[in-house]
């Protein structure tokens, strides 16, 4: 409701006006109540002393009736008895059963009969005892009998109690009428000029606003409230003034703060982008000191055979000599002959094995060595993969001693990054060589491999030392190392969690407790999706 409208301005009138009303219609229904109360009692008296009065004028002339016996003068005196509006019966009895006279009209008709019987009832009986004194004492001559109508009385107590009812109506209406006039005039009025007042500030200028106080209400209420309301539209326009300037310092502080944040982001990128290239380093590094390692273990082994096949070669060639100088002499002979000829036999036999085994050597580290370094998609056999990675990881393995045995069906052929697949198993055997196993421990490194729908399920165990609770949260980390004095930089695990996610597609499992080794578990898609090839 808009506080413009009559309804809005008058409510509070209409209010009192409600409120007067029902008060004062209350307090007059009460009063009215009360006197119609008195007046009902009043009126049920009026008939007995009416009646107690008639008795006293007509005692005497009924009394010498009933001695003479005279009928015309007693329906003479009953008809004077029916003067009386509110007598509806009158008989001068001898007996009980025999009437001197009698006279008697209809009972009166109205409106308010049944509610006046309800009150007072329909009709009143009134009997007198007439005697006479005598030589030989009192002598009961007859009765006087008198039947009343009780609503020649009910119809006036009905018709007061109506218009007391009227006036206290009337009387309510006019001071409520009165109150109304003086409260539009000291109330009203007022209030309307100053909700008009407040209605018509302009909220822009709130500040500038001052309510004008309604004449002769300088100290009333109503001036209070002007007053007090003058005040708070001035502490707004304060409080405006200082918003709008903490807004000004707001935007400025904000713009500054913006402008920190673009520069701060920018670094923060910069710093990502540089933290970025630092990772990719350190896993190149990473996967070329795992490379520098191999190559010398590998030197390492191929020396053992070669050295063999060096002595072999010397041995044959001083087999060779001394045949050829005894049969350049002559002096061979048949025992001599087969005697060199068996060294020359055992020295070739010698020198062939150990060239076999150091070019079998050279070429599982030169096929290693490719798949670590290049990342080509390529069909390959799995077990024939792995298999070359731990002949050329034994420089390694062999410092436990453990000898990783690998369980693969050989004919199980995957498509796929063969050189990330063995990049994954190496740091798996170097991590369990390097960490897990202690003097007191028979080393055992296990590796399972099976084709499951279109996966291939890798299953890496030791039996080392294991992880403990507080540190399995963070193996995968970068960076994170228990042996950071000895060498060890923390990324060869958060390289194979890497490799694995993100480059092989795949997902990986990880379960261990103190003292039961590890339990890592490769879920690899058999044939690598093209995204997961992408991925960096």
């Amino acid at each position: 409701m808009s506080v413009h409208s009559p309804q809005a301005l008058l409510s509070l009138s209409g209010r009192l006006i409600r409120s007067t009303l029902l008060l004062v219609g209350i307090l007059g229904l009460l009063l009215s109540a009360l006197q119609i109360g008195f007046d009902l009692r009043r009126t049920a008296k009026l008939p007995d002393e009416d009646m107690e009065a008639l008795i006293g004028l007509t005692r005497e002339p009924a009394t010498a009736i009933l001695f003479s016996l005279d009928r015309d003068l007693a329906a003479e005196l009953l008809s004077g008895t029916l003067k009386q509006p509110a007598i509806s019966r009158s008989r001068l009895m001898i007996s009980d059963s025999e009437p001197l006279a009698v006279r008697e009209r209809a009972l009166s008709a109205g409106a308010l009969r049944g509610f006046s019987d309800w009150l007072f009832g329909a009709v009143r009986h009134y009997s007198w005892p007439l005697r006479s004194e005598t030589a030989t004492g009192v002598e009961l001559l007859g009765t006087l009998e008198v039947d009343v109508d009780t609503y020649y009385y009910g119809r006036v107590f009905l018709e007061r109690a109506l218009i007391t009812l009227l006036l206290t109506l009337l009387y309510a209406l006019l001071l409520s009428a009165c109150l109304l006039a003086v409260f539009h005039l000291q109330v009203s009025r007022p209030l309307i000029s100053v909700i008009r007042s407040i209605a018509g500030v302009d909220v822009e200028q709130a500040e500038k606003a001052r309510l004008h106080e309604p004449r002769g209400h300088a100290d009333s209420e109503i001036g209070l409230l002007v007053r007090l309301t003058n005040e708070h539209l001035q502490t707004i326009g304060n409080t405006l003034e200082q918003l709008r300037l903490a807004e000004v310092g707001l935007k400025r502080y904000s713009d500054e703060l913006e402008s920190r944040v673009t520069e701060r982001t920018r670094e923060l990128s910069e710093s990502v982008a540089q933290l970025q290239a630092a990772q990719s380093q350190l896993i190149e590094s990473e996967k070329l000191a795992a490379l520098g390692g191999l190559v010398a273990g590998v030197a390492h082994e191929v020396n053992t055979p070669l050295g063999i096949a060096v002595t072999a070669s010397s041995v044959l060639s001083e087999a060779l000599d001394e045949l050829g100088r005894q049969f350049a002499e002559q002096t061979l002979s048949s025992e001599s002959f087969q005697q060199l000829l068996g060294q020359a036999v055992d020295g070739n036999v010698m020198l062939f094995n150990n060239i076999k085994r150091a070019a079998k050597l050279i070429s599982d580290f030169k096929q290693t060595a490719v798949d670590q370094v290049s990342e080509a998609r390529s069909d390959f056999q799995v077990q024939q993969v792995l298999a070359a990675l731990i002949a050329s990881l034994h420089p390694e393995t062999r410092k436990v001693p453990v000898e990783p045995l690998l369980a693969c069906p050989p004919d199980l052929q995957m498509n796929s990054l063969p050189g990330v697949l063995t990049q994954v198993v190496a740091n798996l055997i170097i991590n369990s060589v390097r960490h897990a196993f202690s003097l007191e421990i028979s080393a055992q490194i296990r590796i399972e491999v099976r084709e499951q729908a279109d996966q291939v399920v890798l299953e890496y165990r030791d039996n080392g030392v294991g992880v403990p609770a507080n540190l399995q949260e963070r193996i995968f980390e970068p960076f994170f190392t228990t042996k950071r004095g000895s060498g060890g930089s923390g990324l060869g695990l958060n390289i194979v969690y890497n490799l694995v996610t993100r480059k092989l597609g795949g997902r990986l499992e990880f379960r261990s407790a103190p003292g039961e080794g590890v339990h890592f578990v490769l879920y690899l898609p058999r044939d690598l999706p093209v995204l997961a090839e992408r991925k960096d």
